[in-house]
């Protein structure tokens, strides 16, 4: 899947010269990857917030709106967080659609719109295919950079999750 949604992208905007090879086309590409997964798991949480308390909210007079802003996505924020979170890991690391659409650079590129743009995932996998010992400590020293972002991604939404908790927001299932 996800060396289809980097062809997809370099198809669709790079061959067509709408986009070159740029740090947008990769995001595009991995949000192609990430929605899908997102959707489907927001979906399934929001079907299992019980009808009693959409039903209650209705009964008393709240329109459907309201019932959904106010009920539903209060009661099932936690679990929108974890689906977001769970699409998040799944892209974090992702090699395949940047080959395809930023291309990888060895420079600082400031700009996301134009030129090549380099990734960490691009240059994990670069310094690993060599055979010198300080490129592959580099790799791996990209890899620990990758994994601490993606640890204080979780323990960001870990505290999100509880503030809504302790201040009494989200109603209790």
């Amino acid at each position: 899947p996800s060396v289809v949604a980097g062809v997809f992208i370099y198809s669709i905007l790079i061959i067509n010269h709408v986009l070159g090879y740029s740090g947008f086309a990769a995001s595009l590409a991995l949000f192609v990857m990430l929605l899908p997964s997102v959707t489907r798991t927001t979906e399934e949480v929001l079907r299992i917030v019980p009808s009693g308390l959409r039903e209650a909210s209705l009964a008393l007079g709240a329109p459907e709106w309201r019932t959904v802003w106010s009920v539903v996505l209060p009661t099932a924020r936690s679990g929108v967080v974890t689906a977001v979170l769970l699409g998040v890991a799944r892209v974090v690391g992702e090699t395949a659609p940047l080959i395809f659409t930023a291309f990888g650079s060895q420079i600082l590129n400031w700009n996301a719109f134009s030129h090549d743009q380099g990734a960490l995932p691009l240059v994990i996998l670069r310094n690993v295919q060599t055979a010198q010992p300080v490129l592959i400590n580099l790799a791996f020293q990209a890899a620990f950079v990758l994994m601490a972002i993606v640890m204080i991604i979780f323990i960001a939404a870990r505290l999100v999750g509880r503030r809504g908790r302790r201040r009494g927001r989200t109603p209790p299932i």
